[in-house]
């Protein structure tokens, strides 16, 4: 089901991942609807792998996610989860959480970099963004492909290898004996000479 609501796009940036083992970055749009009555944040491209939604997050939600925490909190970033629909990517809490940190509204906490907490004026950045005129935004209707995204390669992209010989059991004895120890093949010619 498409989104119905028209959208403006406000600014598009691109963020580092926050995880501390993530590389790559993250393409998004900050956007607004035509009514200047809510504020979102949308993840449009991932330079590295994992997926994420194509979905709007509007700037309430993520401040309803973190309403039961006190303003200097550390919390981790599925903290946000709330802030999507629910089936979404596992990534999506800690895409949002990067975003935010790059538009200076987290910070890494002191405890520890896996943990933010909430920095700069919310309201203030809501308000300047409301403010904004915008140009017109067309949601993205499909997904970017990255490395871990990427299809199946065809049948015709596949280079065929040779079959590799499976053994199973013991070799039969022609082969064993082309392997044997020298002297043991010795013995064995000895054992089977009609003259010895």
């Amino acid at each position: 089901m498409s989104d119905p609501t028209p959208y403006l796009c406000i600014r598009t940036g691109t963020a580092p991942k926050a995880g501390l083992n993530s590389t790559g970055t993250l393409s998004y749009a900050i956007l607004k609807d035509v009514d200047s009555a809510e504020a979102y944040f949308l993840v449009t491209g991932n330079s590295s792998a994992g997926y994420y939604s194509r979905v709007t997050v509007p700037f309430a939600r993520i401040e309803a996610a973190l309403a039961h925490l006190t303003e200097d909190q550390a919390f981790p970033a599925k903290t946000l989860k709330p802030a999507f629909p629910s089936g979404k990517s596992a990534n999506d809490p800690g895409f949002l959480l990067a975003l935010l940190r790059h538009e200076g509204l987290l910070s890494p906490a002191p405890e520890g970099a896996h943990l933010s907490v909430r920095t700069g004026d919310w309201a203030a950045w809501k308000t300047a963004i409301l403010a904004e005129a915008g140009e017109p935004f067309e949601l993205p209707t499909k997904q970017t492909q990255t490395p871990m995204t990427a299809a199946e390669p065809t049948s015709a992209s596949i280079t065929a290898a040779p079959p590799v010989a499976v053994h199973k059991g013991k070799k039969n004895r022609k082969d064993r004996a082309g392997h044997a120890h020298p002297d043991l093949n010795a013995i064995e010619e000895a054992h089977h000479d009609p003259a010895a």
